[in-house]
């Protein structure tokens, strides 16, 4: 083969699609961590079959036209910092690729292209990853000279294998972990299929891969209405009061319940068809600072007749339905589910940004994976203004959002979102799945593991020794309050433990207790 044609690249990519996903476990599986959060290969798979579904959807086959369906797509489907990055790999590609059909020779000036595109969007620019695979295809092709495509792709998978095989000594946490870099992996898989599919491999089936996406996720059934009025209150307390007391007045008379409390300050959210009651009631415990009644029946039809444009929205991305209930307590106007293993595309976050009617949207990526995608929808559109708040953890937006006030210029909100980030401290527990090694630490399966941050800062078969450690390292005495929020697979006696490591050992500190229902981590906390 000597060319290709815009109809058999359609053939390609879907034949590289369905070799990717054929190892999207296998690519997950390659995390740095012990932690079962790999998403790597999920998210690859989902940039590409977007790529695939804007080739389906485009009936031409012409060159130029399949390559705009290709890169379009992907950009859409784009996942997670591996999903943007091959999304403009596939763009750089696209961008070099001549009119009508590709020789061998085209390629080199392509996977320059790629490598240059890649790099561009990347701030820091990391090797032992899959941009280093295609800067050294790049670097190794100037010297190359195929006349067919066999050769050409016989050659780029085995230099792909070896670099893939080479990553850990370029990046020491992959080689702590024994494990190549799982994005440079996918990307061997891609063009694995793309060899396979040049050498007669042509027969493709998608058909078995069934993914939701984000907005079929988000999607809920029209409700009536029964409890008319949101209302949202601050307080500024004057006694010392239990938590459990209001909580319960507020369940009883509504529902949405959220209270959150920080230093002197109170705040609730709740429906309800009697605000007034609710504001007699927090009259008892001190000065109301702020209150925000909604007749949410009246907004529905609003809704219906026409959008509402705002001076400011908030949109944030959660990873688990508890939290997003909480979000929306204080303030966030559009949700994205999305986590660790199931990153938000370019579309979801752009999707969301719109649906807040806003002048001015403040995005919450809330996961260093999904901060590249928050950046490029935040430079897409430009009939509003997008404001990403870098956070890389959930817990951070909890405490901005605590200081969130719509009626604040934008500027003074962003002052106050990062010092709320800055003086907060996110901790996340999880359990190891395998032994691994970290730098010097030896983790051994079934141990707890505490993050703060990114950081694994302690370790070992017992939680509340693991996690004193750290609030002791946090100096977590001279702190007020400590948020917890439960994931989906918690156990009792674990909560049992932290809340009795919490009195006897911290009683300075405020225990809050909320269902997160998060995956993987059966505890996000909080400390402020």
């Amino acid at each position: 083969m000597k060319k290709i044609t815009g109809r058999f690249l359609k053939t390609i990519i879907k034949k590289a699609t369905e070799n990717l996903l054929k190892h999207k476990d296998e690519i997950n599986a390659l995390n740095v961590f012990p932690v079962p959060d790999g998403d790597t290969g999920s998210n690859m798979s989902s940039t590409m079959l977007e790529a695939c579904k804007y080739i389906d959807n485009t009936d031409s086959e012409n060159l130029t036209e399949v390559w705009r369906a290709i890169k379009e797509g992907a950009l859409m489907g784009a996942r997670g910092n591996s999903g943007v990055i091959l999304s403009q790999i596939l763009r750089g590609m696209a961008d070099a690729s001549p009119e009508d059909f590709i020789t061998p020779r085209d390629v080199v000036r392509m996977i320059s292209n790629a490598r240059k595109i890649a790099y561009s969007a990347v701030m820091r620019p990391v090797e032992g990853t899959m941009l280093t695979v295609i800067r050294e295809l790049d670097e190794k092709l100037k010297n190359k000279s195929f006349e067919t495509f066999e050769e050409l792709f016989d050659w780029i998978v085995e230099t792909v294998k070896d670099t893939v095989s080479k990553t850990p000594r370029m990046l020491p946490k992959l080689k702590e972990a024994g494990v190549v870099d799982a994005g440079a992996k996918g990307l061997y898989y891609i063009f694995e299929g793309m060899r396979d599919a040049i050498k007669g491999d042509i027969e493709v089936n998608l058909e078995q891969v069934e993914q939701a996406s984000v907005e079929e996720l988000q999607k809920m059934a029209l409700e009536e209405i029964t409890n008319q009025y949101c209302t949202e209150v601050a307080v500024r307390r004057n006694r010392v009061f239990e938590k459990s007391e209001l909580e319960h007045f507020l369940n009883e008379i509504g529902d949405s319940v959220v209270l959150v409390e920080q230093d002197d300050l109170f705040r609730l959210h709740v429906h309800t068809n009697h605000p007034g009651q609710v504001l007699e009631k927090v009259l008892e415990f001190g000065e109301i600072v702020k209150v925000k009644i909604d007749n949410m029946k009246l907004q529905h039809e609003h809704i219906i007749s026409a959008q509402i444009e705002k001076e400011v929205g908030v949109v944030a991305v959660s990873p688990g339905r508890g939290i997003s209930e909480i979000l929306k307590g204080l303030g966030v106007d559009v949700v994205v589910p999305g986590g660790q293993t199931m990153n938000p595309s370019f579309a979801d976050l752009k999707t969301a940004v719109e649906q807040t009617h806003a002048k001015v949207v403040f995005l919450f990526p809330n996961n260093a994976n999904v901060l590249l995608t928050a950046k490029q929808v935040a430079e897409t559109i430009d009939d509003r203004e997008v404001i990403v708040i870098p956070t890389s953890y959930v817990q951070e937006c909890v405490a901005a959002m605590i200081e969130y006030d719509p009626d604040e210029e934008p500027s003074d909100l962003v002052k106050r979102f990062e010092e709320a980030i800055n003086q907060c401290v996110p901790i996340s527990i999880t359990k190891a799945v395998r032994d691994s090694k970290y730098g010097r630490k030896r983790i051994k399966k079934g141990e707890y593991l505490v993050f703060v941050k990114k950081e694994l800062a302690a370790h070992g078969f017992d939680l509340t020794k693991a996690l004193k450690a750290v609030l002791e390292k946090e100096n977590a005495r001279e702190k007020e309050i400590l948020t917890v929020f439960l994931g989906d697979n918690y156990r009792k006696s674990e909560l049992e433990s932290i809340q009795k490591l919490i009195g006897e050992e911290f009683p300075n500190l405020d225990l809050e207790i909320h269902e997160g229902e998060q995956p993987h981590y059966p505890f996000l906390i909080l400390l402020q």
